[in-house]
């Protein structure tokens, strides 16, 4: 895992930050896998609109505890920047088999999206927007009710690590941010 000090620094200040290969895959993440954690752990998925075929995006929930690789980042983000404990915090997978272009939405949380398979773009809008390519073992963090879409360039598979908390910052920390 690799964060270079100017990208911390601009996720300590919310700032959207691409990190280009953040990492080395350790496993493969391609649907094979997400067919074996729903077969073998009953692991809840749901699409995330009405299309209700391959063309939609699924949303696999709460599989920190069935890949130890997601498990150690979603404690290296939550050790990292201090979040505080909220019981809503996980990681998902979200994946779909085909290109397709999300709606435009915000989250409530902040989120680390690592990309695990395929290529995808996230496009972030403030005054206007900006395209932010992510492939695989990159990493784009995308802070809590910025606006934002996913245009999948092709079938992807990307975790998403939500913290709800707030940061707990010391007071040397406050004074600098």
């Amino acid at each position: 895992m690799l964060i270079k000090e100017k990208d911390l620094n601009n996720i300590k200040q919310n700032k959207v930050t691409l990190v280009k290969n953040f990492f080395t895959l350790e496993k493969k993440y391609d649907f094979n896998l997400i067919s074996d954690l729903i077969e073998q752990h009953e692991i809840m998925v749901k699409p995330r609109s009405d299309i209700g075929n391959f063309k939609d995006v699924f949303q696999m929930y709460k599989v920190s505890n069935h890949i130890h690789e997601l498990k150690i980042f979603f404690d290296f983000f939550k050790k990292l920047f201090r979040y505080e404990i909220d019981s809503r915090d996980e990681v998902d997978l979200f994946f779909n088999f085909a290109s397709q272009v999300g709606i435009s939405h915000s989250d409530i949380e902040d989120v680390f999206i690592i990309a695990l398979q395929g290529k995808v773009i996230y496009r972030v809008f403030n005054k206007n927007y900006k395209d932010y390519e992510l492939n695989e073992g990159d990493l784009i963090y995308i802070p809590r009710n910025l606006q934002h879409k996913v245009l999948a360039l092709t079938p992807r598979i990307v975790a998403s690590i939500g913290f709800y908390g707030e940061r707990i910052y010391n007071k040397n920390e406050r004074k600098n941010s």
